[in-house]
């Protein structure tokens, strides 16, 4: 038996210390719990932690700052900087405090003020979030917190949320670097077809009509766009937008939403790469979820919620209920049509031999691998389409300049 010091809440309002005896950490938990604490830290180590008062000094200068939105690069800084501090041994409000005084960002600052805030009036860090950044974090975020408190796991579970954060912090970054060479040959393409436009064209344009000549028809066409590009762009950008505001209203449309996204699963290479994206938040959440001790279907319908297109949100759905009703975890994927089959093999595995924690945290890395699989090969997809549509521009410039050049030397001679 060895001794395990704890930080737990009493009532929900006061923050009390003291020690047990158990034989590992998640029996020294449940030995708290039935003590009628709610443990936010358990650690064995031989040296007293610092004691933590409830009249924490509470810094009201960034309380009144207004959060709706919190960006993937502030949501990894304050999950990690809260991660490590609660994994050295630190209460939760003095590691607030702390994230509070040294964040560089008022956002993060302000977020730690107020949640440390409602803590100290008797809440819990989920449920501080919940009240007042909901929108801010997302009912996944929230409820893995929430389940990672439950069980006493806190820093393990802020832990595999970090892993998921970054994930998703790496995929993004992927695609970014994946759009930077099509929109730098867009802009080269722009800036030709201007240069030509504004300069070179006019040029022999006014030789032409000078002698008395016929403009032809493909070079006055490129002139006439960019002119009327040159005095409407602004008509062109509200255009734009209105555009963008049609579409973005017919996809709140729940039916028009799930063609769409049928639709899209049927694009080739495409439709790999947003299976797989899905698939990646759907399994690493799902096996967060499982790991903090969620039963499998709260972890099921919590996972749905990662899902952005319609139809594997329903085949999600579908796999909770018929889990529900009984069916094995790799069948009821099996029967949706959710999982791919290699994965459902892994899921059937971990059922039986017990391990389906770890085989779930192995499907996850599969499927991040097939992200990356996917991303390639849309991108080998793409640039020989992309390079078509240039060879066309340039062809359609090439063909505008003779017309010209020709028109010119007509009207000369």
């Amino acid at each position: 038996m060895a001794k395990f010091q704890y930080t737990a809440l009493k009532n929900n309002k006061e923050i009390v210390k003291g020690e047990v005896e158990a034989a590992s950490s998640r029996e020294a938990r449940e030995k708290i719990r039935q003590l009628g604490f709610i443990p936010t830290k358990v650690y064995m180590e031989e040296f007293q932690q610092p004691s933590i008062e409830n009249n924490l000094p509470y810094s009201g200068q960034y309380a009144d700052k207004k959060i709706t939105f919190l960006s993937l690069k502030d949501k990894i800084s304050f999950t990690g900087e809260l991660e490590v501090m609660l994994s050295a041994g630190i209460p939760i409000l003095e590691a607030l405090q702390t994230i509070e005084i040294n964040a560089p960002s008022s956002k993060i600052k302000s977020i730690c003020s107020n949640v440390k805030q409602k803590i100290m009036e008797g809440m819990t860090f989920a449920q501080s979030l919940e009240t007042q950044y909901s929108d801010v974090f997302g009912p996944v975020y929230i409820s893995l917190i929430k389940a990672g408190e439950n069980s006493g796991e806190l820093e393990e579970t802020l832990r595999r949320m970090l892993l998921l954060l970054r994930n998703q912090d790496n995929i993004k970054d992927k695609i970014i670097s994946a759009s930077i060479y099509p929109a730098v040959l867009i802009l080269i393409m722009f800036c030709v077809l201007l240069l030509f436009a504004k300069v070179v064209f006019p040029a022999f344009y006014g030789v032409i009509q000078f002698a008395g000549g016929t403009v032809p028809f493909m070079a006055e066409m490129l002139i006439g766009l960019c002119t009327f590009v040159g005095n409407f762009w602004w008509l062109i950008l509200i255009g734009f937008g209105a555009l963008c505001y049609v579409i973005s209203s017919l996809f709140k449309n729940p039916e028009l939403k799930y063609k769409w996204d049928n639709f899209i699963l049927k694009v080739p290479a495409v439709s790999d790469f947003i299976k797989y994206i899905n698939l990646s938040n759907f399994i690493t959440v799902l096996q967060i979820s499982y790991d903090a001790g969620l039963p499998i279907l709260s972890g099921l319908e919590l996972s749905s919620k990662t899902l952005g297109n319609l139809v594997m949100k329903r085949q999600a759905l579908n796999t909770a209920s018929l889990a529900k009703n009984g069916k094995p975890l790799s069948d009821a994927f099996q029967i949706s049509g959710l999982m791919p089959g290699e994965l459902m093999t892994m899921v059937a595995t971990g059922e039986k031999s017990g391990t389906l924690g770890k085989m779930l945290k192995d499907a996850a890395n599969v499927i991040d691998k097939k992200v990356d699989m996917a991303l390639d090969a849309m991108l080998k997809l793409f640039e020989p389409a992309l390079i078509v549509i240039m060879g066309g521009f340039v062809l359609f410039i090439a063909i505008a300049f003779y017309q010209l050049y020709a028109g010119m030397l007509g009207s000369l001679f």
